[in-house]
C-alpha cells in the first residue's frame, strides 16, 4: 500500500512540475538570452534575476506548495467517495418515489374503471347482445379486452379496432376508369380529388394506429420493459444505492441512462413529426370536405348553377 502511495505521489509531483514548464515555457522562449544568462544568477544574487531564474524559483515554490495540492486533492477524494447522508437528498429520494408510486396507483385505478365505464356506455352488453364489443373498445389493444376470452372464433379484435378507429372500414366508390374530367363534367375532378384526398387521410391513420396494435400483438412488451425502467429509476433502493455506492459505478449508471434518455429524444421528436402530418392531413380533409360548400357559394356569386 506503501508503494502504491508512493508511485501515486510521484506521479502527482510529475504532474504539477510539467504543467508548471508548460505554463511557463513561453515566457522562457520570449528571452533568448536567458539561458546563458541563468548560470550567473545562481552563483550570485543578482537585482535583476533573469527569466531563467524567475522559472526556477516557480517551479521551487510549486514543490513547496505540493503537500497543499495533496492535502486538497485528498480532501476532494475522500468527499467524492463519501456516502451521502444529507437532508437534502434522503427528501428528494422520497419524493420521487412517492410521486412514482402516486402515478402507478393512478395507471392501475385507470385500468380498473375501463370495465365499468364501457360497460355503461355499452349498455351492459353480454356476448349475445353485442359479441364485437372487443372490436370497437381501446383497451383491447391494451390486452384488456372487454371480453376474455372473446365470445367469437378466428377473430382479431385488435386489428378490427385498428381499421374502425382509423377510418378504414370507410370505403369510399373508386372513380371510374372511363372517367375524363372535362369542361362538360367538372364534377369528376372534384369527386376524383376528393377520393384521392380521402384515401391519403386513411391510409396514414392506418399506419400511424398499426402501432399500436404491433405493440398489441407483441403483448405490449415495450412498455413493460419501459415501466419495469421508470420503476428502477424512482425506486427508493436505487436512490439508496445512489447515496451509498462509489462515484464511479454510479456515473457509469447515470450514462447508462442518458444514453437511452437520447433515444427516448429521438422517438420524442418522431412523434412530434406524425403529430405536425397529422394536422396538415386534417386541414386537407376539411378542405375537401369543405368543397361541396365552396362549390354552392361559388354558385351563388357567379349566377351560375352549382356543378
Amino acid at each position: 500500500m506503501s508503494r502504491f502511495r508512493s508511485k501515486t505521489a510521484l506521479a502527482i509531483l510529475i504532474t504539477v512540475i510539467a504543467f508548471t514548464i508548460a505554463y511557463e515555457v513561453p515566457a522562457q522562449a520570449a528571452d533568448p538570452g536567458s539561458v546563458s544568462s541563468s548560470s550567473s544568477g545562481l552563483a550570485g544574487s543578482s537585482p535583476n534575476p533573469s527569466a531563467s531564474e524567475t522559472y526556477l524559483q516557480q517551479i521551487l515554490a510549486n514543490v513547496n506548495n505540493l503537500p497543499i495540492y495533496l492535502t486538497q486533492l485528498t480532501v476532494m477524494a475522500l468527499s467524492w467517495l463519501a456516502p451521502d447522508n444529507s437532508n437534502t437528498t434522503a427528501a428528494l429520494q422520497n419524493s420521487f418515489t412517492t410521486l412514482f408510486n402516486q402515478k402507478l396507483q393512478n395507471v392501475q385505478t385507470q385500468l380498473a374503471s375501463q370495465q365499468k365505464f364501457l360497460s355503461d356506455f355499452l349498455g351492459n352488453p353480454t356476448s349475445q347482445t353485442n359479441p364485437n364489443a372487443n372490436d370497437i373498445t381501446y383497451p383491447t389493444l391494451l390486452n384488456q379486452p372487454y371480453f376474455n376470452p372473446d365470445p367469437r372464433s378466428n377473430v382479431d379484435p385488435a386489428y378490427n379496432y385498428t381499421q374502425y378507429a382509423a377510418g378504414l372500414n370507410m370505403r369510399h366508390s373508386k372513380p371510374l376508369p372511363n372517367w375524363v374530367p372535362d369542361k362538360q363534367h367538372p364534377g369528376i375532378a372534384m369527386y376524383t380529388n376528393y377520393y384521392n384526398t380521402t384515401s391519403a387521410v386513411q391510409t396514414y391513420n392506418g399506419y400511424i394506429l398499426s402501432e399500436l396494435y404491433a405493440d398489441a400483438q407483441n403483448k405490449n412488451l415495450p412498455k413493460q420493459t419501459q415501466d419495469s425502467l421508470i420503476q428502477q429509476a424512482s425506486n427508493s433502493q436505487w436512490f439508496t444505492q445512489i447515496a451509498s455506492e462509489n462515484l464511479g459505478i454510479v456515473l457509469r449508471q447515470i450514462l447508462l441512462y442518458n444514453s437511452q434518455t437520447y433515444v427516448l429524444l429521438a422517438q420524442l421528436l418522431e412523434t412530434q413529426k406524425k403529430l405536425l402530418a397529422s394536422q396538415v392531413m386534417n386541414n386537407a380533409l376539411l378542405i375537401a370536405v369543405n368543397l361541396e360548400a365552396e362549390n354552392r357559394i361559388y354558385s351563388k356569386a357567379s349566377g351560375r348553377p352549382p356543378i
